[in-house]
């Protein structure tokens, strides 16, 4: 029975490939595919691809080639296509022959992976061919050696006083300017109003993102057990390439209903107070300045 779509299922390891190469140097490697969905006629077709990254939000593109992606000219797949292995997975082997002339610094690319459950290298046999449905990738993160940078600026660290819903939610902008792909990390921690003991931290496990060259990320990271209600001391720690963001304050976190309540609630009393505050002087006033004895006028005027 020919597998329909939605039964095809393949996976690779490792899915990020982390390569220090050098000027006129061959290297190579190798990845693993696995048929994950029991079809025993499931081929394979790998091809190379750049790999970019799209705006701040770091949007994964494979077609765009930049001066980061000449590698992508250096490689060769020793066997591109043929049948994944029914129960052990397929070893991809390829090799990467890298210029005298190779600029130093990252270069980026990717192993495009797709299954096809119909003949080799005839996709039409089985009437479907599910390349986009099955595709997966191999990213690559290479540092070819020479002069070599790791430079970084934390642009932004965010951290917001008051918050209508939950969970408590950090943000930060960090910019690589070097050459090479380096790591942020990012340590969040939150502490009650009047204790030193964090109710969450990732002070143990610090968060990790890496930033390849000329590209900026924007990031957040939730407290995800945040309770509707509470006022919490927040930290947030950024670093990259050395350079290091601090940030502190205070969090109020509320629904909007109780927020108005309150709000309400402190105005009526406010305004009491106000009351009450003029009310005093009024009388004040008028016992201070007591009316005049008409009687007593008049025997004064008597000869």
């Amino acid at each position: 029975m020919t597998p329909s779509p939605e039964q095809i299922s393949i996976g690779v390891s490792p899915a990020v490939q982390t390569l220090d190469l050098t000027p006129g140097e061959t290297y190579e490697g190798e990845f693993f595919i696995s048929n994950l969905s029991g079809s025993k006629g499931v081929f394979y077709h790998v091809e190379v691809a750049p790999l970019t990254f799209e705006n701040e939000n770091y949007d994964l593109s494979f077609t765009d080639k930049t001066d980061l992606s000449q590698i992508v000219d250096w490689i060769e797949i020793e066997n591109p296509e043929g049948r994944i292995g029914e129960t052990a997975p397929t070893s991809i082997k390829y090799k990467i022959a890298v210029p005298e002339d190779a600029p130093a610094g990252g270069q980026y690319a990717s192993f495009l992976v797709s299954g096809d459950a119909g003949a080799l290298n005839d996709p039409s046999s089985h009437g479907f061919f599910i390349k986009n449905n099955s595709e997966i990738a191999v990213q690559i993160f290479s540092t070819v050696a020479g002069e070599t940078r790791e430079e970084g600026t934390v642009l932004e660290n965010s951290l917001s006083p008051i918050y209508l819903n939950s969970p408590i939610k950090v943000s930060s902008l960090v910019k690589n300017s070097g050459n090479v792909h380096t790591p942020a990390t990012y340590v969040v921690e939150v502490y009650p109003l009047f204790s030193n003991e964090p109710v969450f931290t990732t002070e143990d496990s610090p968060l990790k993102n890496t930033i390849i060259p000329s590209t900026t990320l924007y990031s957040e990271k939730t407290w995800d057990a945040t309770p509707l209600l509470g006022v919490f001391r927040v930290v947030q720690t950024v670093e990259i390439a050395g350079e290091a963001s601090r940030e502190e304050t205070l969090t109020l976190v509320s629904p909007l209903w109780f927020l108005i309540l309150a709000l309400a609630f402190l105005a009526s009393v406010i305004f009491a107070l106000v009351d009450r505050i003029l009310r005093r002087k009024k009388v004040k006033k008028s016992s201070s300045n007591p009316p005049e004895n008409p009687e007593k006028s008049l025997d004064e005027t008597k000869p």
